[in-house]
């Protein structure tokens, strides 16, 4: 059986890998356009910042083996053609064409089966310049390779970077942190990663940013970038203008599905081609996995792209699997991320509120601050939590963190729920593994649904992180912190009132509260203020809400 693949990043070089273990007589190929293949490109940033030394580290095995043809060919018993880039799939004749070495001649190969892992693109904006030199998208080797030789010779001193997701974000702390460099990040949105977080999570992340020396300017569209003086210089829509040495775009990626489509294979309203649950295309015979492909969410069931390594290599698992007789199936997907953001880490799974709004859900949120371990133990690091769930049901649609302690686990646990259309009630229902120095006797997701559940019963608003600083003058801000963490996170009220009286005393000196407008409990973390509020709901009748997560979800 001969079974050609085109693409070698890690959904193609995986089911590749996989139908030569499970089908050792199978002629697999794999056709490369470029010189470099099997690269970990999400390790770009992280070889960019020098946390990676040496860029073969991005390509080879845990032990050391560099992943070239050689390793393909004799420990995998997959043949790896560089520089080879197709050009046509003659569906009839079951034939490849390709151009070799940049055009200088052709070749053609024969498929019984064949793999589409074309990946993804950037998007560039359309703005004139955006291709002068000095302006890259950050997804070559080459240019990755260049970038660092030329940081390690001080020949950058300024980048601007177009664009707030998680690749702008990354190169902001890679440029920054090792090599000093200066940082302009401009975003057309009104938050960063307007696509994945809400505003609250957001600035949480800006606020960093802005502590680390980055410059950001938000809501920022660039109308025209040119050369001048050796020096890239960007034109924003009010005409003002930003020089550095190099801009790196980061407007995100569209599915490479040109190919497929010239083949005359369905593609969908995204762009990306159209597969079933085999990962099959709408010829039986060609398959298509990684980021050039279109896949059901999990959530609503529309269709998506989701661009990530690890849905990749599990993609290309199954494509082997199927290949070779199996019956492997794939999705829906959530879409789960985390993020390394200087030290901070950010993680979401599922859609934001913006977009649930869009789409016309009614739903609730709630916020909470808890720890990645107990309080007591070294080392323990506040967590920022917000779930969005269904008013009508409590199915759970969204969760966003962050965090600079550990967060990958609990994440993980709220992406798996979400997968499987649950509730609160199954937050609720985890059972974790709990020692002190890893874990909370409840786990961070118990207490989502608690606090989801007490908001509820007990008739007590919960005021959003972001919402705090509109709150009416009228509001009175009831902060029962003790001094020490005043001093340390003091609010700004404005022109509200704020009365300060540790939660311990509370209960003897409810008369100094007046119930006329509203009032905002205030602690660190959000559990002594329900402890206020109810107090308060006890004895008095007040308009009464509570700063959800506490003082450590503001910036």
């Amino acid at each position: 059986m001969d079974i050609v693949v085109i693409g070698g990043s890690a959904s193609g070089l995986k089911a590749a890998c996989r139908i030569s273990r499970l089908q050792p007589d199978a002629k697999v190929r794999v056709l490369v356009k470029d010189k470099y293949f099997a690269t970990s490109n999400c390790g770009f940033p992280f070889f960019l910042s020098g946390d990676v030394d040496s860029f073969d580290r991005l390509i080879d095995t845990p032990n050391g083996t560099v992943k070239d043809e050689k390793y393909f060919r004799d420990v995998k018993g997959v043949e790896v053609l560089i520089k080879h880039e197709v050009v046509s799939i003659d569906r009839a004749a079951r034939l490849v064409r390709c151009k070799v070495d940049g055009g200088t001649r052709e070749a053609t190969f024969p498929y019984d089966k064949l793999v589409i892992a074309t990946g993804s693109i950037p998007v560039a904006p359309a703005i004139p310049g955006v291709d002068s030199n000095g302006v890259l998208t950050f997804s070559r080797a080459e240019d990755v390779i260049q970038l660092r030789k030329e940081l390690e010779t001080n020949k950058i001193e300024k980048v601007i970077i177009v664009g707030g997701g998680f690749i702008g974000l990354e190169l902001c702390d890679a440029f920054h942190s090792m090599w000093g460099v200066d940082v302009d990040l401009v975003d057309l949105q009104n938050h960063l990663l307007s696509n994945i977080v809400d505003i609250e999570i957001a600035k949480l992340i800006e606020a960093e940013l802005i502590k680390q020396g980055i410059r950001i300017q938000l809501e920022c569209g660039c109308r025209e970038i040119i050369e001048e003086s050796n020096r890239i210089c960007i034109f924003d829509n009010e005409g003002d203008m930003i020089q550095a040495d190099r801009v790196i775009l980061t407007s995100g990626v569209t599915p490479n599905s040109g190919l497929a489509r010239l083949a005359g294979l369905d593609t969908g309203v995204t762009g990306g081609i159209k597969v079933n649950e085999k990962l099959q295309t709408s010829d039986p015979d060609i398959y298509a996995c990684g980021d050039c492909v279109e896949l059901t969410s999990a959530i609503d069931g529309e269709a998506g792209t989701w661009p990530m390594g690890s849905l990749a290599s599990r993609m290309g698992r199954v494509v082997g699997d199927n290949i070779c007789n199996g019956d492997s199936k794939f999705g829906p997907v959530v879409g789960t991320n985390v993020i390394k953001v200087f030290d901070l880490t950010v993680g979401s799974a599922g859609y934001n509120s913006a977009y649930f709004e869009e789409q016309g859900y009614e739903t609730e949120v709630c916020w909470g601050t808890f720890h990645d371990r107990l309080h007591y133990y070294p080392d323990a690091t506040p967590i920022n939590m917000k779930v969005i769930y269904e008013r009508s049901n409590n199915r759970v649609l969204g969760f966003q963190a962050i965090t600079r302690g550990e967060l990958v686990p609990v994440l993980t646990e709220a992406a798996q729920i979400i997968r499987n259309g649950g509730t609160l009630d199954d937050f609720a229902d985890i059972e974790h593994a709990y020692a002190p120095p890893y874990a909370l006797p409840f786990d961070p997701l118990h207490y989502m649904s608690f606090i989801a559940e007490n908001s509820r019963t007990a008739r007590i608003k919960l005021v959003s992180p972001a919402d705090f600083d509109e709150l009416p003058n009228d509001t009175t801000i009831l902060d029962v912190r003790i001094p020490s963490e005043i001093k340390t996170k003091p609010l700004n009220v404005g022109e509200k009132t704020k009365i300060e009286i540790p939660v311990e005393d509370l209960r003897k000196r409810l008369d100094e509260i007046n119930c006329d407008g509203m009032i905002v409990t205030v602690c660190q973390t959000g559990g002594r203020a329900w402890d206020a509020a109810l107090m308060l709901r006890r004895t008095r009748s007040c308009n009464i809400g509570i700063l959800a997560g506490g003082a450590l979800f503001l910036p």
